[in-house]
């Protein structure tokens, strides 16, 4: 039996259930653990004043316990320090990376005055640069607490991720956006399975599942906010997609006010390349007096 720690949420039991599915397929019996988070405990708060590691620590610790012998995350809400005890054993082939906006109309396409909802400092921040006649409020819930608040009225639009969307097959209206105007969070669509550091057996049983360049991609974003200071709910933006040998890389940064964006393309290791995109975004922050 491979027992597998998570959080409650629906979005969480679909990214558990690729994992388990693969795990059963192998002949292996799985069970799943459901986590209660700071952040679940705290639902109403906003997230950026949660701090890091809000949805993550509590599911990680089963595994450093014991409890569990694997944690399922998305990847965007794993902090860039992990546990020493911990590793990432597998990353799952990357889903889309993009934000989208859920709403009838596009964004530049909606009413003066509209109210849009997001969790996310980095969204409303690149929205508020955008439209800075738009109304952005913070929006906290599972995604389908979210859409049931859109569909109710209470918002015009809402800003979540894509891979969301279709990972809970999602029958609803929304508008992909484009990835200069809304870079996405490091590690947006990624699953990753996080195991105890020394667990050879269970990182060999993962080997199929997991997707290199999804890895690359991953490294080179988490290297990025590594250079800027950024994290889980920063400004941030970071998205790097690898074509054959090559990282392509988009960074931003806004404060609402200015946003600075930056590209890169290179052949190298990817935690190299990321650290490169990343000092170009400082120096260009340093420039327009934009350092947080």
């Amino acid at each position: 039996m491979i027992r597998i720690a998570a959080r409650n949420s629906q979005l969480s039991q679909v990214q558990v259930k690729v994992v388990s599915d693969y795990l059963n397929k192998l002949g292996y019996k799985t069970e799943f653990i459901g986590v209660k988070t700071k952040a679940d405990l705290f639902a109403n708060e906003p997230l950026y004043k949660l701090g890091k590691g809000v949805f993550e620590k509590e599911v990680n610790e089963y595994v450093i316990r014991g409890l569990a012998d694997l944690a399922v995350h998305s990847m965007k809400d794993l902090t860039s320090n992990l546990s020493e005890e911990l590793d990432i054993l597998a990353t799952v082939k990357r889903d889309s990376p993009y934000d989208v906006l859920v709403s009838k109309k596009d964004v530049f396409d909606l009413d003066s005055g509209s109210v849009v909802g997001t969790s996310s400092i980095r969204r409303k921040n690149f929205m508020t640069f955008l439209r800075p006649d738009i109304l952005v409020k913070d929006l906290r819930g599972n995604i389908d607490t979210r859409i049931k608040k859109y569909t109710s009225g209470e918002y015009e639009g809402i800003i979540i991720a894509e891979a969301s969307i279709l990972r809970l097959n999602l029958n609803i209206n929304y508008f992909k956006l484009n990835p200069i105007d809304f870079t996405p969070e490091a590690n947006q669509g990624i699953i990753a399975v996080v195991g105890k550091k020394n667990d050879e057996r269970i990182r060999k049983l993962l080997s199929e599942l997991h997707d290199q360049q999804t890895f690359n991609e991953a490294i080179a974003e988490r290297s990025t906010i590594e250079i800027v200071g950024g994290g889980c709910h920063s400004p941030f933006g970071v998205y790097f997609e690898q074509i054959d040998d090559r990282l392509l890389g988009i960074a931003s940064f806004s404060n609402g006010k200015k946003k600075i964006t930056v590209t890169i393309e290179r052949k190298g290791k990817p935690r190299d390349v990321g650290h490169e995109l990343g000092k170009l975004l400082l120096r260009e922050m340093k420039n327009e007096d934009l350092i947080p």
